[in-house]
């Protein structure tokens, strides 16, 4: 049986980090895609009051590497399966009331993540690729506008 998207590149976002040690639905996709097609899976970039508060934990230490360019952001986990921690960090919007500064910083945010994920991509040389984003409303809510993907997958379980 040939399968339904086959020899495609794909990008996923979510909430959940591929380094996590919970079992995640979206990791367990993301595997599943690289079965015939080449997958980015997208960590979730730092926010900036996870730094502060955190700064010392192994995992942050770890993405900001990343960001000060010491350690590289991609990383090959699975044949035709890739992990990008972006070498961003978002601006902590969530303690703002829904509205204009609201909406502008979360344009802000999302235009940093799309440039850390097209410098991914591009590293990877990903072409004509389909976005799935699973539940991450805020962290890419202007991705399908600013990646441009073929085809954009918003996915709620």
């Amino acid at each position: 049986m040939t399968p339904l998207i086959h020899g495609r590149d794909i990008v996923v976002v979510g909430q959940q980090p591929w380094d996590t040690a919970l079992g995640s639905n979206c990791k367990d996709i993301a595997l599943e895609f690289s079965r015939h097609n080449r997958v980015l899976y997208v960590n979730s970039p730092l926010d900036r009051n996870t730094v502060l508060k955190h700064r010392h934990s192994p995992a942050v230490q770890a993405r900001l590497r990343v960001q000060r360019g010491e350690a590289s952001g991609l990383e090959a986990v699975a044949p035709n399966l890739w992990v990008l921690s972006p070498a961003t960090v978002l601006e902590s919007i969530n303690w703002l009331p829904v509205g204009g500064l609201h909406t502008l910083a979360n344009k802000l945010n999302n235009r940093r993540f799309a440039r850390a994920i097209r410098a991914g991509m591009g590293q990877l040389n990903f072409q004509d690729f389909l976005l799935f984003n699973d539940n991450d409303i805020f962290r890419s809510f202007y991705l399908k506008e600013l990646l441009k993907p073929e085809v954009s997958v918003y996915y709620s379980r």
